[in-house]
């Protein structure tokens, strides 16, 4: 059985899947590869089950993907906007955000791809403006200093924050709530305090957020829908 082992200073062995449906096997250095796979091969019947479920998943996921056509919605910061998309003779695509609205511009030729890479770009352009402002208002609450915001498309992670005071966020939490939003950025900048997930570290962002539990169970529940494009 294939399977990206990955080694560290934790005390157990634990087996999870990745988004893209790799199996991934988390061990403590002092295990041996061959016990490893031992465990690996009692939890056959729970890899397989559980790998099926992923798969009917990833199906219904397909079938329920927003084609971005008109009409469709387009949810950002807790909002539905509605999509329109204009074809007309023109060689480059074109994005612009109105009222309740996206209007999209495209090329007569425009397939689904096209349109989603444009829908991205207009998210990614969005984070980068908006996640900036929010970074520096909560930094100033929390009186903490960071280098710098980077927009990306993290497969497992909603934010990250470096050792040297990097924040990093998925372009997509864009399109959560801005509750939820802002609950992503104030995390990070509470581990400028705490690099961890101490008692300490839950309390401090309880302090500027004193909803996140029902932020980070939102997240839970309804983070895959986020990857809808």
């Amino acid at each position: 059985m294939q399977y990206e082992l990955i080694k560290s200073n934790r005390k157990t062995i634990a087996i999870s899947f990745d988004r893209d449906g790799n199996l991934i096997v988390k061990a403590p250095i002092w295990v041996s590869n061959r016990k490893i796979a031992e465990f690996v091969s009692k939890k056959q019947e729970w890899i397989d089950a559980t790998a099926k479920r992923l798969e009917n998943a990833r199906i219904e996921k397909e079938t329920l993907r927003v084609k971005l056509e008109n009409g469709d919605r387009i949810p950002y910061l807790g909002r539905e906007l509605v999509l329109s998309v204009v074809r007309e003779e023109r060689s480059r695509g074109r994005l612009k955000c109105l009222n309740d609205r996206i209007l999209m511009w495209v090329p007569y030729t425009a397939d689904y791809e096209y349109k989603r890479e444009l829908l991205e770009k207009w998210y990614r352009r969005q984070a980068a403006e908006i996640l900036h402002k929010k970074a520096y208002e909560f930094a100033s609450l929390l009186q903490v200093g960071f280098e710098g915001v980077y927009i990306k498309d993290q497969k497992s992670r909603w934010g990250s924050c470096s050792g040297r005071g990097n924040l990093n966020f998925n372009f997509r939490i864009l399109m959560a709530p801005e509750e939820v939003c802002d609950y992503v950025v104030m995390h990070e900048l509470c581990h400028l305090v705490h690099m961890n997930h101490s008692k300490e570290f839950w309390e401090l962002l309880a302090t500027v957020c004193p909803r996140y539990k029902t932020c980070k169970k939102w997240l839970i529940e309804n983070g895959e829908t986020l990857y809808f494009i």
